[in-house]
C-alpha cells in the first residue's frame, strides 16, 4: 500500500485535496476492504467492502466521513484487509494526516 501525499486537505483549494492510496498484488483474484479509522480507533469510513481488486489499483478518499460530513483535522489509519482464495490474507495498515 501507498499513501500520496502523507498530509492532505480536503478544502477543494486543487491542492493535495485527496488522499490517493495505491494496492498493488502479485496476482490477481483477490478480494478486500479499505476502512478508515480515526486515531482512537473508531470508524470513520469503509471505503471498499468485499470488493473484487486487480494487481494494481488506485482509490481516493476526499476526507468525507460515513455520514457524509467532513473528517476532523487529524490522524487516520488506513486499513486494508485482502483475501484470496489460493493465498494468505493480506493485512496492512498506514496513517495519513488531515490537516488545513
Amino acid at each position: 500500500m501507498t499513501l500520496t501525499p502523507k498530509v492532505f486537505s480536503p478544502n477543494n483549494d486543487g491542492n493535495d485535496d485527496f488522499l490517493i492510496i495505491q494496492l498493488q498484488f502479485p496476482t490477481s483474484g483477490y478480494s478486500g476492504r479499505i476502512t478508515i479509522f480515526d486515531s482512537k480507533g473508531r470508524e470513520v469510513k469503509s471505503l471498499l467492502n468485499n470488493t473484487l481488486l486487480g494487481t494494481i489499483n488506485t482509490y481516493y478518499w476526499d476526507g468525507i466521513n460515513e455520514n457524509g460530513n467532513k473528517a476532523a483535522i487529524g490522524r487516520y489509519i488506513i486499513y486494508v484487509k485482502a483475501t484470496h482464495s489460493n493465498k494468505l490474507a493480506v493485512q496492512e495498515k498506514q496513517t495519513t494526516v488531515i490537516g488545513r
